[in-house]
């Protein structure tokens, strides 16, 4: 007996080098409803009916049979064994298109200045944040975590240093850090530039001055020296949604 498992289909499309977003283009749903498929245990039948029909393909191939699994590596084995195809974390957060051994561009969503005002209400969003543009870095290993980047807007964080400068324009790449860590000590001397998504202060790019574990009150600054135009101002971590550890800038 055929088992129709999410994880068969899976397989199915890392044997073609085809990556989750086309997969949903061409069985016209969400990116989203093909990572569901892959956690069923057993689809639906016409589930299983338009996958044959719109890849043009048969359930021994697909699927295998009950006795036989399909002899085809998992998609997130050895990302090295896969060459150019686009390889996904097991939740879909990050996209990796292996470029040269060792190393990667990833794939992550983009939230431009146009788009910053709506990302506060659509955050948690998925339906919303696939919608987001995308942006690639460069990496040389298979990364996890959430990643996202975000376009900084105004003149806060510009001091004129190249070293961690974040000029209007730039991309800032970061990596989310868990609600669940935040009561610890968040200052990082190896990538000190932040990104705060406020409830009421918007998407905020700073450095941390300081935190107090007691109060759970963080102060931020900018590193532009005017601190008449730009003082450092304290926030609450009950009014922080998402915070972000900026690893990557690329200046406009």
């Amino acid at each position: 007996m055929i088992d129709y498992q999410g994880e068969k289909f899976k397989d199915f499309l890392s044997s073609r080098k085809i990556g989750a977003s086309k997969a949903a283009e061409i069985l016209g749903v969400s990116r989203q409803t093909v990572y569901q498929y892959f956690k069923s245990n057993s689809l639906e039948r016409e589930t299983v009916s338009n996958i044959l029909s719109k890849f043009d393909t048969n359930e021994q191939e697909v699927f295998g049979t009950g006795d036989d699994p399909a002899p085809i590596k998992r998609i997130n084995q050895n990302a090295r064994e896969l060459g150019p195809a686009d390889i996904y974390e097991e939740d879909g957060d990050n996209k990796f298109i292996e470029i040269s051994p060792g190393r990667y561009r990833m794939g992550v969503e983009l939230v431009p200045v146009y788009a910053q005002a709506g990302y506060l209400t659509g955050y948690a969003d998925k339906e919303y944040v696939d919608e987001l543009p995308k942006h690639y870095i460069t990496v040389d290993r298979y990364v996890r975590g959430k990643y996202r980047a975000f376009e900084i807007s105004g003149d806060s964080m510009d001091n004129g240093d190249i070293k961690e400068a974040m000029p209007d324009g730039t991309i800032a790449t970061g990596r989310e850090v868990k609600r669940d860590l935040w009561q610890a000590k968040l200052h990082n001397h190896q990538w000190p530039n932040w990104i705060f998504v406020h409830r009421t202060e918007g998407i905020v790019a700073k450095q941390i001055a300081k935190q107090c574990l007691e109060t759970g009150c963080i102060t931020l600054r900018s590193l532009n020296p005017n601190k008449e135009t730009y003082p450092d101002f304290d926030v609450h971590i009950d009014d922080i949604m998402q915070i972000y550890n900026v690893v990557k800038r690329e200046l406009k």
